[in-house]
């Protein structure tokens, strides 16, 4: 009965987030690059078939950068209606959960999944960038399903847990671990680390060296390489200068210390606890190794142009799955005073940032429904140009829809092209 109950709670959890994340992806309108990818690079046609989209990504490796399977993906999404990506966005949220839950020792021990979801709204500090946004949802979080899946067999492995093996789920997962490889220029290093510290450890716990695992990291390397080989990435690097990456490590750091720190610190106090409660080493160790994954996919940005704060999204899905791991492992031994202070800690924080957050939502979609009547009302007057509001919301839990004040800037003539102005130019009010 006990493990009856816990399972249609597991069940629960999962439909009510999937109806969150809905929700809220429903309320999240088209910016920045959702309208530059509507268009094909090189000819700059609308796409509106899957046959355009190979050479306008062979296009986009030797322009713009080598996530050709990324946004190959988005502009898939933008021709079929916006609902689409809705339905799949709220899935992927599900399937990081379900991931992160087939780490832990019992399906139905939901405290430590319930911190992870809290984790990941709390520190996220481009929630909306990173799950909410077309262009950028596919590149971070659907990314990181894509990392999760290509780790869990190597967690599984490590951990001990039965996992079914065939031909087609071989063959699946080799597919899977270049995709992997090739997606993003620092989650996929990241992953590619996790899994050959898990492969290494597990090859010398067993005294053999499993061969389909030492493919699928191979493939992974081939992938990333593809990526990094690409034309236009050499000139989206940052300087080689070894004080120049250096400099740009301290200022990742101050930053990561900043919006992380007691992120970090929650990790610690896990750690300590896990430790103390004699909690087993193997998933302690698959922590430690989540979290240097996480500080590596900083790390790797310290040979970057830039940093934003989307650039956070791998590496707090990590530590968020690290600390998932250690709780589980510190709350069954702790006290009841314990187990509630940290519960009631992780609730207030997600309590307040949920209702500011969603606030925040709300009112960016009032500001894209006044947007679109806009532009409804010019087109219906035959207008060729139109000046339209920039505006940033007032945290990260949902995204800026900005423009330039020239319309010959980015995104301006691509919002130009999409609804078929010959200029949109931006403006901020006062």
């Amino acid at each position: 009965m006990n493990r009856l109950y816990a399972r249609k709670t597991y069940i629960a959890f999962l439909a009510l987030v999937f109806c969150w994340m809905l929700a809220i992806t429903c309320l999240s309108p088209m910016v920045a690059d959702d309208y530059s990818y509507c268009f094909a690079w090189g000819d700059n046609a609308r796409v509106v078939s899957l046959a355009q989209i190979p050479r306008s990504m062979a296009i986009h490796r030797e322009l713009t950068n080598g996530r050709v399977f990324t946004h190959g993906l988005v502009q898939l999404l933008l021709i079929r209606p916006k609902a689409l990506f809705n339905l799949l966005n709220a899935l992927n949220a599900v399937l990081i959960l379900s991931l992160f839950a087939r780490c832990l020792e019992d399906k139905g021990h939901l405290p430590a999944l319930i911190a992870a979801a809290s984790l990941l709204w709390t520190f996220q500090p481009a929630f909306g960038e990173v799950s909410l946004w077309l262009t950028g949802a596919v590149n971070y979080s659907w990314g990181v399903s894509l990392f999760l899946l290509f780790l869990r067999p190597y967690t599984a492995d490590f951990l001990g847990i039965a996992r079914r093996k065939s031909w087609w789920r071989t063959l699946l997962f080799l597919c899977l671990s270049f995709v992997a490889g090739s997606w993003s220029e620092s989650g996929s290093l990241a992953a590619l680390f996790a899994a050959l510290c898990l492969a290494v450890l597990t090859a010398c716990r067993e005294r053999r060296l499993d061969g389909t695992a030492l493919a699928g990291i191979l493939l992974g390397a081939a992938g990333f390489v593809f990526l990094m080989t690409a034309p236009a990435t050499g000139g989206r690097a940052g300087s080689t200068d070894l004080s120049a990456a250096l400099s740009n490590f301290l200022l990742i750091a101050a930053e990561t210390l900043r919006r992380l720190g007691l992120l970090y610190l929650l990790w610690l106090l896990c750690f300590v606890l896990a430790l103390r409660a004699g909690g087993d080493k193997k998933r302690i160790t698959l922590a430690v190794i989540l979290l240097l994954s996480g500080l590596g996919a900083l790390a790797a940005y310290s040979f970057a142009l830039y940093f934003a704060k989307r650039h956070f999204c791998t590496t707090v899905f990590f530590t968020s799955l690290s600390v998932m791991l250690l709780l589980e492992q510190a709350l069954p031994a702790s006290g009841k005073v314990l187990r509630r202070t940290v519960c009631a800690a992780l609730a207030a924080l997600f309590l307040l940032r949920f209702a500011f957050g969603m606030l925040d939502i709300a009112v960016v979609y009032k500001k894209s429904l006044e947007r679109e009547a806009l532009i409804r009302e010019a087109l219906a007057q035959g207008a060729e140009e139109i000046t339209l509001e920039s505006y940033v919301p007032r945290s990260g839990c949902s995204v800026a829809f900005t423009l330039d004040p020239s319309p010959e800037e980015w995104p301006n003539y691509s919002v130009a092209d999409y609804y078929g102005f010959e200029k949109v130019i931006g403006y901020y009010p006062e």
